[in-house]
């Protein structure tokens, strides 16, 4: 996918680039985990900032150092015998990319969220996609 010249991606950061933070969970408890420093990029490369990135992951504390910039998505596995995705689907029904795709195209080109996407909340993304909400709602 990354060197498909269909595919616009800036980035990948994968988990070479992570390391361990210490945070703490819903109920108190201190945890170990890995995050994605986005600021890596961010300082490379000044014209790309958390209003016009989107990090993409299905571990949501891997957003830890990037809240704002963070779109959670369901886990994808390969279609193996027995096997599904996280949202239950088979490899060839799961069609959450397709969605989160045009998600990232309608902010990409709002008047409103082409140059902060800060201002929109990605937890109701799907909400965005099917016309249930607008990007001209403000974020709370």
């Amino acid at each position: 996918m990354i060197t498909n010249p269909n595919y616009k991606i800036c980035f990948v950061l994968d988990k070479t680039s992570m390391f361990k933070i210490v945070s703490t969970n819903k109920s108190g408890k201190t945890v170990d985990h890995y995050v994605k420093p986005l600021q890596i990029i961010w300082s490379k490369f000044p014209q790309w900032n958390s209003h016009n990135t989107a990090h993409l992951d299905d571990l949501s504390r891997n957003f830890a150092l990037n809240l704002s910039s963070g779109l959670k998505c369901t886990a994808y596995y390969r279609k193996k015998k027995g096997k599904r995705s996280a949202n239950g689907q088979g490899g060839t029904n799961d069609t959450e990319l397709l969605g989160l795709g045009r998600f990232l195209e309608l902010i990409a080109t709002n008047e409103i969220s082409k140059n902060n996407f800060e201002c929109v909340d990605f937890n109701f993304w799907q909400d965005y996609v099917s016309g249930a909400r607008s990007i001209e709602e403000k974020k709370k």
